[in-house]
């Protein structure tokens, strides 16, 4: 295991809102900050992010922990990973014995070796173009004039069309080849075919292609795809992408993000396009904050790992068919991650690579100027698509008006009412009534939690929640003024807390607070197993109570006097019960037993 003082030095170097910030825009909010979360869809921002205490936790998916955890979740990388990332950041020398036990050690191995044998192929594939074999695969880049240094800069290679020249390839260079299957770089021969040739009974996926590696933003090769050279051929597939692996998922990766993450930030801005030809023309044209999925339509998982960079996207669709039916299927998509694309749609029979060749960088960046968004686009495609008559009509608004329904923003959804009713030529009247009858949809929101002062007033109301709220009152608290701890230890027993996830809570900050004479979040939560008592501890950690030392010790003790007073308020009730039982009974001498006790019990509560 790493040593805990390294994990510290590391820890308490990265400023876990600025880490964050860099991949998912946050704003203040409070003591913390606040943005979208960016492990789950959601509609309202509720991933919190805390510096004071080191963690960030999300209200709506319940995902959270420190700096390391944020960065396994992010990139799919192990603990050991994590740590090693962090550590070159943070400038922390990790001890060259250092060694990593426990469940994932196997997994952080194969990941290590998986990327090892994607780069031994990129850079052979980009050997293979530039060598004699490679002729073929420099002149298709020279009939769509991309030049050998931006081929150079997104690192394009060639497969030739041998059956096993990769796996030969990886054969001296001891790469393990069930691996480099698993990750689609190869192919198992049938039992008869592998008895007859010595490359282990393998042969290469990828021949006679033009290779694009897909690379993470940290410079990992997770993937290829590859573009058959082959253009007469029938049963050829244009494109060939690598299968979904321990290291690569399709839909939730991208081509040329490692070269576009720096200019989308600067630009706040990013262009999807759909073919790795155009990314690369438009690259080499000097419009670098473009990037193209692969081998599958537009997912809500590259919504999501775009939205890490910039909420502004320009999708681009070839002047065609093909190209108005994939506007229709991403809208949605967008809708339901509230977003607000635009649209560019390239005259008929162009695309963005024979566009741009044609009519230059500044002419395109005209078109990303004028852009409509894309809801628009989508409303003019389904208005042309339809006649003027009154069946074309109300096929349109059969359309449009399930689409305006998933528009959360008011002002976005009149403004699209009124370009709808404009296009539809009917009274926008219509529009909106066709609307109201639609369910409208749930909203998930985020709730914003008691202040102090609201808490405090709750703990005085003399109902039977006041011991629960006390009780949570008094955790959020501690954990917020953990240099207060000290006023309840000694006072209160864990076991005295009615509810057992607080008890287990409390057990573990007075443990923590008697071994380290000090509690620190970030080590703290590393220690709770339960993921569910985790992410409750996360939560009330995020309800920053805003107030000074002296506030926060006079709430410590309302919650003690609401908590000590509860045992005297279960004997009143139990003696009440008694008075009751007695004076249906009639008997007077216990009565005015019971009554005394009644009184002392009553006065121990004022005190």
């Amino acid at each position: 295991m790493f040593n805990q003082t390294i994990l510290t030095d590391i820890r308490d170097r990265i400023p876990i809102v600025a880490f964050i910030g860099e991949r998912v825009p946050l704003k203040k909010a409070g003591r913390n900050y606040k943005g979208a979360c960016p492990f789950h869809q959601e509609k309202t921002p509720s991933f919190m992010v805390s510096d004071e205490k080191q963690i960030f936790h999300c209200f709506g998916c319940g995902e959270g922990g420190d700096v390391f955890k944020f960065l396994m979740k992010y990139e799919g990388l192990s603990f050991a990973e994590a740590v090693r990332v962090l550590a070159d950041r943070a400038g922390v020398a990790l001890p060259k014995d250092t060694v990593t036990k426990g469940p994932d050690e196997e997994i952080a191995r194969k990941k290590k070796w998986c990327y090892r044998i994607n780069q031994i192929a990129a850079e052979h594939f980009s050997d293979r173009l530039k060598s004699d074999s490679g002729q073929a695969a420099r002149n298709y880049l020279k009939s769509r004039e991309i030049k050998d240094s931006t081929s150079t800069q997104l690192f394009l290679g060639y497969a030739e069309k041998s059956w096993d020249e990769l796996v030969r390839h990886l054969q001296a260079k001891k790469a393990p080849l069930s691996l480099a299957a698993e990750l689609g770089l190869i192919k198992q021969r049938s039992a008869a075919e592998a008895s007859q040739d010595s490359s282990e009974g393998y042969y290469d996926f990828f021949r006679n292609r033009l290779m694009f590696p897909i690379i993470s933003p940290r410079g990992d090769v997770i993937g290829f795809s590859g573009r058959t050279l082959e253009e007469d051929s029938q049963e050829t597939a244009k494109y060939l992408n690598s299968p979904d692996s321990i290291i690569y998922h399709k839909s939730n990766s991208v081509l040329g993000l490692h070269v576009a993450a720096e200019s989308i930030r600067k630009s706040d801005q990013v262009i999807l396009v759909e073919g790795n030809i155009d990314l690369v023309s438009l690259y080499q044209a000097g419009i670098c904050n473009v990037i193209a999925p692969l081998g599958t339509a537009l997912t809500s998982g590259h919504l999501r790992l775009l939205s890490r960079y910039t909420k502004k996207m320009t999708v681009i669709f070839d002047g065609d068919t093909a190209g108005a039916k994939a506007a229709m299927r991403a809208l949605p998509l967008f809708l339901e991650a509230e977003l607000t694309p635009r649209a560019v749609a390239l005259p008929d029979g162009e695309d963005p690579d024979s566009y741009v060749r044609k009519n230059g960088d500044e002419k395109f960046k005209t078109l990303l100027n004028e852009a409509a968004t894309l809801f628009e686009f989508v409303i003019d495609l389904v208005a042309k698509d339809t006649t003027n008559d009154t069946s074309g009509r109300v096929e349109a608004m059969q359309q449009i008006i399930p689409l305006l329904s998933q528009v959360i923003d008011p002002v976005e959804q009149g403004l699209y009412r009124g370009y709808a009713a404009r296009r539809l030529k009917v009274k926008e009247e219509i529009v909106t009534d066709a609307l109201q009858k639609r369910t409208k949809r749930s909203q998930k929101g985020f709730t914003s939690h008691n202040t102090a002062v609201e808490s405090i007033a709750m703990l005085k109301k003399p109902d039977q929640g006041s011991g629960y709220w006390a009780e949570q009152l008094l955790l959020e608290t501690i954990i917020s003024k953990p240099h207060l701890l000290s006023k309840v230890a000694g006072r209160i027993e864990p076991d005295q807390l009615s509810d057992r996830s607080y008890r287990t809570i409390m057990e573990i900050i007075l443990a923590e607070q008697k071994n380290e004479n000090t509690f620190h979040l970030s080590h703290f939560l590393e220690g709770i197993v339960d993921p569910e008592l985790a992410a409750q501890l996360r939560s009330m950690a995020m309800k920053a109570i805003d107030i000074d030392d002296t506030e926060a010790a006079q709430v410590i003790e309302d919650c003690l006097a609401v908590m000590e007073r509860r045992p005297l308020e279960e004997k009143i009730d139990a003696v009440n019960e008694a008075i009751r039982n007695a004076e249906a009974e009639g008997n007077e001498a216990l009565l005015f037993e019971l009554l005394a006790t009644k009184r002392d019990l009553a006065a121990a509560v004022v005190k």
